[in-house]
């Protein structure tokens, strides 16, 4: 199967910040995080993925958090191909995870013991992530 992804990564004021004069755009710093995570997208092996396609072209755009204040966020959107559906759960389960759709196939067909198995793998990679 074929699915396009896309992930925002997030940069808020201050988290980049080693001295108090040393002041960084929010914006920069959303387009250095993601320039780090793609490339450790890159470079990790994830079973039964491939990444076919990365687009780090999309703006970077700001809104506002909870309280009040400017978050930014650099998307970057991946086409990858999976064995399975189940194979896609790694990439839907991370924090900067926005958005799937699948491209191909156009239709699915999951039997009783397909859906079991990928329940199965949402609750292992869901425990895995709590802990």
């Amino acid at each position: 199967m074929k699915a396009k992804i896309r992930f925002d990564y997030k940069a808020e004021p201050g988290t980049d910040r080693k001295f108090f004069w040393q002041h960084h755009d929010i914006r920069e710093q959303a387009k250095e995080i993601r320039a780090k995570n793609v490339a450790l997208l890159q470079n990790l092996p994830f079973q039964g993925l491939m990444v076919e396609a990365l687009n780090l072209e999309r703006d970077v755009y700001v809104a506002l958090d909870d309280q009040n204040q400017e978050v930014a966020y650099a998307p970057v959107e991946m086409v990858v191909q999976a064995d399975s559906i189940a194979d896609l759960m790694p990439l839907t389960l991370r924090e900067e995870f926005r958005k799937i759709k699948v491209m191909e196939p156009d239709a699915m067909s999951l039997t009783s013991n397909d859906v079991e198995r990928f329940l199965f793998r949402v609750n292992e990679e869901f425990r895995s992530e709590i802990d």
